[in-house]
């Protein structure tokens, strides 16, 4: 299993350096990663990436990383600077993430359309029990007694922010008022992990100034303190997660043509036609406005007699020829289906179990969480 990590800036780089097994350098058409393993996880690969800073840089760098690797968890890590209910020291994860300077700029001013989104629930929800455990500091050297884990949006934008009453500073606290924390990729980050559902992704910072102050703690070494803070928790992260309850396909065009078939066809066809406008499940319009293009004349002719079994062939031909070479499309699609068999899952009530070291689950289903613990751990309560 792959995690891949994106780290903007050097000093975040050689911080998740330290931590990896065995590292090693490689090269993909033109592009340099380190890969490793985690102590004591051997079968669990990390590659590591140092992207450059900015959310276009880090959306291609996301983008060509998947492409190439195929990780079933992607994260972006690094330190940010920080906005709401954090200090010099702290971890900030984010739940969502915010592109602050999105908008339309008018006559009667700058419009605010902001663009958002959600990281992995399941994720978020196994680094509130490492948080929780915090044996995550045991990996950090220095005094750690008052650094803590927050959980709350992420905002990012291609600004250096180094002013607490500047526009942006007000910008931030009068519409995006539960930013815990500010940097510049997560936007871009984000955006680009809603082509590939099936991939579970996070953010994780380690807060290295805040907005008050900027220039005097860059010169005290927070850089490197947070910087440090965030690997340890990284790593813990990674040494907890298993992912033997994630559905992540990395499958041949016949084993994708068939999973399609299956969940478009021919129950949903018969129900809700060929435009399949009246899905309830966004996943299934999703799904289908990307493969409807490639095979519409022949779900034509299937639609007026979904048992014809030549038709069906017809569908899944015309399916399987055009994934064919395609590695993109195929990826894409692969994703997708991944999220609606992980769905189905859920809906079947087979629980979604992310497993934890220590005699600890936890489960999620419909995005809510609860844990079970064993009473003889030291760690239950």
């Amino acid at each position: 299993m792959t995690v891949f990590i994106l780290t903007p800036i050097p000093v975040e780089h050689q911080a998740i350096l330290a931590h990896l097994v065995s590292p090693a350098e490689i090269e993909v058409e033109g592009n340099y990663y380190v890969q490793g393993t985690v102590k004591d996880k051997p079968d669990l690969r990390v590659v590591l990436q140092l992207t450059g800073p900015g959310n276009t840089t880090v959306a291609l760098a996301t983008d060509k990383a998947i492409r190439h690797f195929q990780p079933m968890v992607v994260i972006l890590a690094g330190i940010a600077g920080g906005v709401k209910d954090v200090e010099i020291g702290d971890i900030a994860v984010g739940t969502k993430f915010y592109g602050y300077e999105s908008g339309k700029e008018t006559n009667e001013g700058f419009m605010i359309r902001p663009a958002a989104g959600s990281y992995s629930p399941d994720l978020v929800a196994l680094a509130q029990v490492v948080a929780r455990k915090g044996h995550w500091k045991r990996r950090v050297k220095g005094d750690t007694t008052r650094s803590k884990v927050i959980f709350g949006p992420i905002a990012s934008g291609d600004k250096v922010i180094a002013a607490g009453d500047g526009a942006t500073a007000r910008l931030l606290k009068q519409a995006y008022n539960d930013t815990t924390a500010l940097e510049m990729e997560s936007n871009g980050f984000g955006q680009a992990m809603q082509h590939h559902p099936g991939i579970r992704f996070m953010n994780i910072r380690g807060v290295s100034d805040l907005l008050e102050g900027k220039a005097q703690t860059d010169q005290d070494g927070s850089r490197e303190q947070a910087a440090e803070h965030m690997a340890g928790f990284v790593f813990e992260l990674l040494f907890e997660l298993d992912t033997s309850s994630f559905i992540r396909l990395d499958m041949d065009v016949k084993t994708i043509v068939k999973e399609v078939y299956g969940l478009l066809f021919p129950d949903a066809l018969k129900e809700i036609g060929t435009d399949f406008a009246n899905a309830t499940n966004n996943d299934i319009r999703a799904l289908w406005m990307k493969v409807k293009p490639l095979f519409i004349k022949e779900v034509e002719k299937l639609a007026k007699d979904p048992e014809d079994v030549d038709r069906q062939g017809a569908v899944r031909m015309r399916l399987a020829d055009e994934l064919e070479g395609n590695e993109g499309l195929k990826q894409e699609i692969a994703d997708l289906v991944g999220a609606l068999l992980q769905d189905k899952t859920l809906m079947g009530k087979k629980k979604n179990i992310v497993k934890v070291k220590g005699d600890k689950n936890i489960t999620i289903v419909d995005s809510k969480v609860s844990g079970s613990f064993n009473k003889n751990s030291k760690d239950g309560k």
